[in-house]
């Protein structure tokens, strides 16, 4: 069981911006803590927690409610001012989740002598897991008094009910006759394609039924597109509404604005919640999108054995297409001996609380395998980053380096990488299995992973180096290493891979130019300097129109009518390994934007005759070999002759002229 203290806030918060002006409550959790005014009663304060999740379909954060014995809890409000109503209207969204036992029931009660006497004033019994809009209208003995606390309460009258309950944007006002708010706009802050469905969700908060609306949406200055939709929306009411006419756009970041001009022929009561904006990004291109399943288990867990078995059997019979991470818990007692602190953190992050727990790209499936369908339609979704990278063993030390390619600006965002065991056997404890395959041993940089702002058509290149001899690894050959990026709030992934286990890394062409005249097209490039490689792929819009092709350069006929064109081009190293895509378009060309951990690059790594230097100047280079003896020492050098050293890893200690030192390591390999 996950248990948090809660908090309470110095601050009191009550948000009513977008709700019309007869609103008393409207809270949506976003701070750490439960908002002034607001209490807990029941069993356990130790049940509550503010996660930040938004699986109840509001925004981060929400409040999170966990129950396992029999018991009524209530989350109690603020007192409000209720006098000469004769009912209130309360609407909240919730995310249902029932592991096991009976039904949870959820209700809404008032009281007007401080919780000595509660009245409810709507109740309902779930009896399956999944996500829930509640628009209630309640008219209990309190309505009309003047000290009135409303209350959302869950009663569970089974000791073997195990649920959790995730709640989000309470409100309690009253209706005007006429009004209608934009709760959302339905759009997408990120799109894989020029054209795509521009829609909005609405709410009834009147009481008179809405029969036609009239809207518009407009990306910056265009023109408005602008439609009349014949409705049926009773009060307390939500509709979702699509215009007919989608958007077309030439990829790049746009404000899109959408709003309610009349309803039912007219302006309505409160015309302030009728419109809304976002900035929606158009993708340039798009990459093959690989799955990532985050398993937790434990070898002491009597369930988790046959989760483990259906999963197994899910990624034999899909090669390559997805990447996996296990994080083996240290519960049911006594644990797993190869539990971690950093897999105790992604836990944290994913609320977890009970074992086998499954998660793909951040959504959970708790102990429930993954189906075929779900999977393909995560497949097939296109992603708008693309992942490539590498590593090698050195010893005890591991040396990875991955290649990040975001074709939409994607903002604070989080790379992680999970040094796994492939398969490992001195774990086994209780549950009768054997082997364990995917387990993370080490988390880079940490468990919180790397938060970077990618740009639309730069390489991010991050590296890292880490001595593996402290973690549970049983053998070194037996490694792997996963990349994910993921958007920390709304645990949306990106995309994910496995590197490729090679000491060449694939580095990507550079340079990528595009030249665009009448009637032609000509894409031009450089060899990388990190590598050569065997060839390249190339793609214009999408489409591949060359494998593995010699030459650095590439000339399409310009089509008539075509506004956009997208090249890509891949650098071919063999055996499977390729690079990331380097990308331009004909409306702006990007450039490659190195960052790494010891922003120091060493090129080609390993080198059998020269290793050129980036990222510095330096006054002095000294080169040791793995004995630690002294065998190069260099003045001023751009690059580092190594023909004549043997065979091996060397260390290059690196001086600046303010006597400032950087540490490096290269291998020599002829």
């Amino acid at each position: 069981m996950k248990k948090t203290i809660l908090l309470l806030s110095l601050l009191f918060s009550l948000a009513t911006a977008s709700r019309s002006e007869n609103v008393f409550l409207f809270e949506q959790f976003n701070d750490d803590f439960l908002p002034f005014g607001w209490n807990i009663s029941g069993v356990d304060s130790d049940y509550w927690w503010i996660a930040e999740s938004s699986l109840a379909g509001g925004t981060p954060n929400e409040l999170t409610f966990y129950c396992n014995v029999m018991g009524t809890w209530r989350l109690i409000s603020p007192t409000v001012n209720l006098t000469g109503l004769e009912n209130l209207n309360v609407s909240f969204k919730h995310y249902y989740a029932q592991q096991m036992g009976a039904n949870l029931t959820i209700g809404i009660a008032t009281s007007s002598d401080n919780g000595a006497h509660w009245h409810t004033g709507w109740s309902h019994t779930y009896t399956a897991s999944g996500r829930y809009e509640v628009n209630a209208q309640i008219a209990t003995e309190d309505i009309g008094n003047e000290n009135v606390t409303i209350c959302i309460f869950f009663s569970n009258s089974d000791d073997m009910n195990f649920s959790e309950l995730n709640l989000d944007n309470i409100a309690a006002y009253v209706q005007n006759d006429l009004d209608i708010e934009m709760q959302s706009i339905n759009v997408d802050e990120l799109q894989a394609n020029r054209n795509f469905e521009v829609g909005m969700r609405l709410f009834n908060t009147g009481a008179d039924i809405v029969t036609s609306v009239e809207g518009y949406y407009q990306f910056n200055e265009q023109e408005p597109v602008n439609q009349t939709f014949s409705v049926n929306i009773p009060g307390n009411t939500f509709e979702d509404l699509s215009f007919e006419i989608p958007a077309n756009l030439i990829p790049d970041t746009y404000t899109l604005t959408m709003g309610i001009t009349k309803v039912n022929g007219m302006e309505d009561n409160d015309p302030s919640n009728n419109s809304k904006s976002k900035t929606v990004s158009v993708a340039c291109a798009t990459a093959q999108r690989l799955p990532l399943f985050e398993h937790f288990t434990s070898s002491t867990c009597g369930t988790c054995p046959q989760l483990s078995a259906q999963m197994q059997t899910f990624c034999n019979n899909n090669p390559g297409k997805y990447t996996y991470v296990k994080y083996q818990m240290s519960w049911p007692a006594p644990g797993d001996p190869y539990y971690t602190s950093e897999g105790g953190t992604r836990k944290s992050y994913y609320g977890v609380n009970s074992v086998p727990w499954l998660f793909m790209d951040g959504v959970s499936y708790e102990f429930n395998p993954v189906t075929q369908n779900d999977f393909n339609a995560h497949y097939n979704t296109p992603a708008l980053v693309e992942i490539k990278g590498s590593y090698f063993i050195d010893g005890n030390t591991i040396h990875i380096t991955t290649d990040l390619m975001a074709f939409a600006d994607l903002n604070n965002i989080r790379v992680y990488v999970s040094v796994n065991e492939k398969t490992i056997h001195n774990n086994v404890g209780n549950n009768g299995e054997t082997s364990f395959h995917h387990v993370m041993m080490k988390l880079l940089p940490d468990a919180q992973g790397k938060t970077l702002s990618l740009k639309t058509g730069q390489i991010e290149r991050l590296s890292f180096e880490q001595n593996m001899a402290s973690t549970h690894v049983e053998e070194m050959d037996d490694l792997e290493v996963a990349v994910w990026v993921q958007k920390y709030n709304s645990k949306q992934v990106y995309n994910s891979c496995f590197l490729f286990a090679t000491a060449n890394h694939p580095y990507a062409p550079e340079n990528l130019t595009l030249e665009k005249n009448a009637t032609t097209l000509t894409a031009s490039w450089d060899t990388p300097s990190g590598n050569t490689p065997t060839g390249y792929n190339i793609w214009l819009n999408e489409t591949l129109v060359a494998e593995n092709a010699n030459g650095t350069s590439r000339t399409f006929d310009i089509v008539q009518g075509e506004d956009f064109y997208c090249v890509q081009v891949q650098a071919v190293y063999g055996d499977g390994i390729t690079s990331v895509k380097a990308v331009a378009t004909d409306s702006e060309t990007w450039s490659l934007n190195e960052t790494t951990e010891n922003t120091i690059s060493l090129y080609p790594n390993p080198a059998s005759e020269i290793v050129s230097l980036q990222g510095m100047n330096p006054v002095e280079a000294q080169i040791y070999n793995c004995l630690g003896q002294l065998v190069l020492t260099l003045d001023h050098p751009k690059e580092i002759h190594v023909a004549q050293l043997p065979n091996g890893l060397y260390v290059c200690i690196l001086k600046e002229e303010n006597q400032t030192q950087k540490v490096t390591k290269f291998i020599v390999n002829h």
